[in-house]
């Protein structure tokens, strides 16, 4: 369950994990679904939290954006890195108040094009800002990370 620091909603190591697991078996079930590095996985759950600090923002694009873009680069998983990774930040966005509302397929070139270095944090940033609108996260009062993961599985990400 996400943590909860100074008003911003944190995911957890373990929702990450979570939501790798759930997008395979949804998804591509018969991928090996494994942690291959715990402390880039643990790196990238600190890293919203980092930049807040650092870069003394609240700005829940730029926070999501680092997220994505940690998880995306530290390939922590063995496979769905860059599912997990979309999937995370938007997971982030609703629980801080933002609903993601591009459609799969510029999900999935934004997702590549990070993957690729093609984007880069800021223009993640600048995406995220653009397909997103507020959201009332009081709605997600008794809602578990599971739940919202099984809402998003239909997106597919190479």
């Amino acid at each position: 369950m996400a943590d909860i620091v100074e008003g911003i909603h944190y995911l957890s190591v373990e929702d990450f994990i979570y939501i790798n697991r759930t997008l395979i078996e949804a998804q591509t079930p018969s991928e090996p679904i494994d942690v291959i590095n715990h402390n880039n996985l643990c790196s990238s759950q600190a890293r919203p939290s980092v930049v807040k600090y650092y870069q003394q923002t609240d700005d829940m694009f730029e926070l999501s954006a680092a997220l994505i873009e940690s998880l995306i680069q530290n390939h922590a998983f063995a496979n769905a890195n860059k599912r997990t990774a979309m999937m995370a930040g938007y997971m982030f966005l609703l629980l801080n108040g933002y609903e993601l509302t591009a459609p799969g397929d510029e999900i999935v070139v934004m997702a590549e094009g990070m993957a690729r270095k093609v984007y880069n944090c800021e223009d993640l940033e600048n995406w995220l800002c653009y397909w997103s609108r507020p959201y009332d996260s009081r709605n997600l009062c008794d809602c578990e990370i599971s739940s919202l993961v099984v809402t998003a599985t239909q997106v597919k990400i190479e």
